[in-house]
């Protein structure tokens, strides 16, 4: 079957108008009409009612309209598939991300991704921080969002977004109210920290930060969830240090105050340099140009 010729019928089905067309189409009204000729000749049925002051669609017509959008679609799309695959961009890959936290970097990622690469098949994972590392490790996932893991060498990294950290302190906290404050103020209070069960490098970072302006925090509670941390400061059991974004989810039960000369806590993608999903680069590539419009990636 001449694809032409269908494109030409349903140029004409939607205008019913030789003229507008054939125009349209850069090509004369009789090129037109031999080639609906053509096609109702082919497939042996009548397609339109044309005398010298209208056209209109025979019933199969009206049917074959139809049809033929979804055809022309399909041949597109396989065209399109074939492109994907001859580069080696097909598949499926399974991305992790934190379960208990929302990101809304992560969603505007994705959405690139399935408008750049509708081909490919995308598994998202909402796991925990330990599971989200585990799940790299063991090539159970082919990337994972998460906290920095420079201490594990076959990951290579891209930065995805930086944020303000922050005290978080309950409401009636002495120091609830200030502008911004220092590490440093925060020595001799009660902390409550994630578990090194559910994040080692979380569970660590308070204690570096802590560590680097010459204190070591008293840590009274932990929790295995950032939802369950800011409870727990909210009860008044200790404060604990979490970023800006996360202030959103306490509705104002606890206070989020600005540490100053502090690093931001910072999300990266993060991948197994010996995968080798022929899929991985595409996500890879949507990740990367979004970072470049918005931070200044780190790539190692």
């Amino acid at each position: 079957m001449n694809l032409y010729n269908l494109e030409c019928f349903l140029a004409l089905s939607q205008s019913l108008n030789f003229t507008q067309t054939a125009s349209e189409m850069y090509i004369t009204q009789p090129t037109l009409s031999r080639n609906i000729a053509a096609l109702e000749q082919e497939i042996g049925v009548q397609l339109l009612v044309r005398n010298t002051k209208s056209v209109k669609l025979t019933a199969a017509g009206k049917s074959f309209a139809a049809d033929c959008a979804s055809i022309l679609k399909q041949y597109s799309n396989s065209i399109e598939n074939a492109r994907l695959a001859r580069d080696g961009i097909t598949g499926a890959l399974t991305l992790g991300i934190q379960q208990d936290t929302f990101e809304p970097f992560v969603v505007d990622i994705v959405r690139k991704f399935h408008s750049e690469y509708p081909n490919i098949r995308l598994q998202i994972k909402p796991l925990s921080i330990s599971g989200l590392l585990n799940g790299l490790s063991s090539g159970k996932l082919d990337l994972m969002v998460g906290a920095s893991t420079s201490e594990q060498e076959q990951f290579s990294q891209l930065l995805l977004s930086e944020r303000q950290e922050c005290a978080v302190l309950p409401v009636d906290h002495p120091l609830a109210e200030e502008r911004a404050l220092r590490m440093e103020q925060l020595n001799g209070e009660s902390f409550v920290v994630i578990s090194p069960a559910a994040s080692v490098s979380g569970h660590y970072l308070l204690i570096r930060n802590t560590n680097k302006v010459g204190f070591a925090p008293n840590i009274v509670a932990t929790a295995d969830c950032v939802p369950a941390v800011m409870m727990l400061v909210a009860c008044g059991v200790g404060i604990s240090v979490l970023y800006q974004d996360l202030a959103v989810h306490s509705q104002g039960r606890v206070k989020f105050v600005p540490l100053e000369e502090v690093d931001p806590f910072k999300r990266w993608l993060m991948w197994d340099k010996e995968n080798p999903n022929p899929a991985l680069p595409a996500m890879i590539h949507c990740a990367a140009e979004y970072a470049a419009s918005g931070v200044s990636p780190c790539h190692e």
